[in-house]
């Protein structure tokens, strides 16, 4: 007898030890001497098999439900014969059925695995056995099983309890019949044609079931890849670095490995960022085991790929990094295949933008074509990861080494390398783009549309991460706002183009033509050498024809290397200035004394340094924008 024969067997005794206790108490009317001896004898007999059972872990729920029913007789009849032990004497068969529900409900209510695991787990490859489409199936199975045991303890309940009930014929349909028709009936067809058809509405195609399985590959037939697995689920990838230094993770795609043009343009990184104080691993995708993407969308839904190898650790080393880099050669105007099965096994997480902002590179590498458009690729795909391009390193190389022009390769490695680590350090972001606006569109519209389908774990990720608030919460920046600028700024402006316009119209040309453009914009005598001084002689530069219905007090604050209150007082065609604060002035001008004499001499364009924030204004916006005209310019 070979072990899974003799396990089975064993596996058994429970069950045939409760039949022969259940038996042979009904068919002598439970005399309690017999009754005792009996169920104590049935208890060592259960405990003799379920030991063992335990201690290889192949005991399973029905096996202990068994021999707990064995273990509450024996302590009803030995210690509560007028209780517990009567209780189970009206009506074994029901005590049967309620203790295997409970065996299958409290354990997987209190957070074991759902009881039908341990069966499909016989016959189901160890890879698959972490995958949400194998615990879904379990859930639901022994979901379907729990209602199934309680339909038939309620049957066997009411034939206990209910007198009408006590016929030799009603006691056989609702202990017999009617519980093992509900199990054989129902049960055994369900878990047999279930799995394969919970596969087959996600898409997948059930494997056939071995016909000799293996020790390892234990009983029935609950398939869930639709490729035999290959191997067990990948064990989380160590972090090897020191602690606290931060880590660049280089994926090099080329299926040359460590001796390939791709893996040495790596390396010529590795000095410049080592010197940065930053620690690079590079990963070989050559010798790693990942399957083709299925194309079955369960990502999207479920939120990671059920396909168990090295990809979901892969892309754990890279999500973790402090900076990333992708790096390929061209392979038939692409990346290759090694590169391309990663890149679209991360689907979940392209469906699922980060929340980081981790600075990344791209390299690839050509003999004659497209190692340019590769690159520029391999940059767009760095945001699936959390990361932003702070460059793209492209080459050109033949053999192994012989690059085109090799002195000016490595140049620019170190120039991306140090832009790279200092990124890194300085947290630096780079600014969005309109390809970031209408990614974030695009997708989010699509997640929202099938969050009740497909999409459910997307539309999980985006609403946990607030992206649905709008596009500056998923770019992590916001718009910069201008004091002091919006309709009213742009009113005045246009107003002043439009009058600066007509005015150079009505202007006839001839030779006084130069003449009436000095006279309009008089220049001082001298230039002023201070703000003070600047401001000061400001009344003496006023053209009364351009201020022309303007009365209006004009506030500055002056700070930096001088640091004084003035103001101008505009009224009746006149301009005058006063030291100190003004009452009620209609415009305030905030600025540092260097700006203001810039601005004067020309130097600054006003509305430019404005725009830039380098002064402040509070009042009249629209008496701002006329400065200009009522006041020649120094110089």
């Amino acid at each position: 007898m070979n072990s899974e024969r003799r396990w089975g067997v064993m596996g058994m005794v429970p069950i045939a030890a409760s039949v022969v206790l259940v038996a042979v108490g009904e068919a002598s009317e439970w005399p309690l001497a017999l009754a005792r001896w009996l169920a104590l004898l049935m208890l060592g007999v259960c405990a003799a098999v379920l030991v063992p059972l335990r201690r290889a872990g192949r005991a399973t729920a029905i096996n202990l439900s068994f021999g707990v029913f064995v273990l509450l007789a024996a302590a009803g009849f030995w210690l509560w014969p007028g209780g517990l032990g009567r209780a189970i004497a009206a009506g074994p068969i029901a005590w049967v059925y309620w203790v295997l529900l409970a065996g299958a409900c409290l354990p997987w209510a209190f957070g074991a695995p759902p009881f039908t695991e341990a069966f499909a787990k016989r016959t189901t490859p160890e890879a698959v056995w972490q995958t949400d489409i194998f615990k879904r199936i379990n859930r639901n199975m022994t979901l379907v099983w729990c209602l199934l045991f309680l339909a038939a303890a309620l049957c066997a309940t009411l034939a206990a309890l209910v007198p009408a009930l006590q016929g030799p014929i009603a006691q056989a349909l609702l202990t017999g019949v009617i519980p093992v028709g509900i199990m054989l009936g129902i049960g055994l067809p369900f878990t047999k044609t279930y799995p394969a058809h919970y596969q087959r509405k996600l898409g997948l195609e059930p494997v056939e079931e071995a016909a000799a399985p293996t020790p390892t590959e234990d009983a029935p037939a609950l398939n869930i890849e639709p490729t035999p697995a290959r191997a067990p689920e990948p064990r989380p990838i160590r972090e090897e670095t020191m602690s606290g230094q931060k880590t660049i993770v280089a994926l090099n795609g080329s299926p040359h490995g460590a001796i390939g043009n791709t893996a040495q343009m790596i390396e010529m990184l590795r000095p410049t960022l080592e010197a940065e104080g930053l620690a690079l691993e590079v990963i070989g995708l050559q010798d790693k085991d990942i399957d083709y993407c299925t194309g079955c969308a369960l990502c999207l839904e479920k939120g990671k790929c059920w396909i168990p190898d090295d990809h979901r650790g892969l892309v754990k080393k890279l999500l973790d990094a402090d900076g990333i880099i992708l790096a390929a050669p061209v392979y038939f105007l692409h990346v290759p295949a090694q590169m391309k099965t990663f890149i679209d096994r991360s689907l979940s997480w392209g469906h699922k933008p980060r929340d980081t902002y981790k600075p990344g590179l791209a390299i690839s590498v050509a003999a004659a074509f497209q190692e340019v458009e590769v690159a520029h690729y391999l940059a767009h795909i760095l945001h699936v990861y959390g990361a932003f391009s702070v460059g793209e390193f492209t080459a050109m190389a033949t053999s192994p080494g012989g690059f085109l022009g090799r002195e000016t390769v490595e140049a620019r490695a170190q120039d991306l390398a140090r832009d790279l680590a200092r990124a890194v350090k300085q947290k630096r972001r780079y600014p969005v783009t309109s390809q970031d606006l209408f990614f974030y569109l695009h997708m989010g519209w699509l997640v929202q549309r099938h969050k009740d389908e497909v999409m459910k774990a997307d539309y999980l990720h985006w609403e946990e991460k607030g992206f649905f608030q709008g596009f500056e919460k998923y770019a992590d920046q916001q718009w910069s706002h201008v004091e002091g600028l919006g309709g009213e700024a742009r009113d005045a402006w246009i107003k002043q183009m439009i009058a600066e316009r007509k005015d150079k119209k009505m202007m006839k040309p001839g030779p006084d033509a130069a003449e009436q453009a000095r006279l309009a914009s008089p220049e001082p005598s001298g230039l002023p050498e201070s703000c003070h001084e600047l401001i000061k002689g400001m009344p003496q530069a006023f053209n009364s024809d351009k201020a022309q219905g303007v009365e209006a007090v004009i506030q500055f604050k002056v700070s930096g290397t001088e640091n004084f209150d003035a103001y101008l007082d505009i009224s009746g065609g006149k301009c005058a200035y006063h030291e100190g604060k003004a009452d009620s002035p209609a415009l305030t001008i905030e600025t540092p004394a260097q700006v203001w004499l810039d601005i004067a001499y020309g130097r600054q364009d006003g509305q430019a340094a404005f725009m830039q924030g380098l002064y402040k204004v509070q009042g009249d916006i629209s008496l701002l924008m006329r400065l200009g005209g009522m006041f020649a310019r120094v110089g």
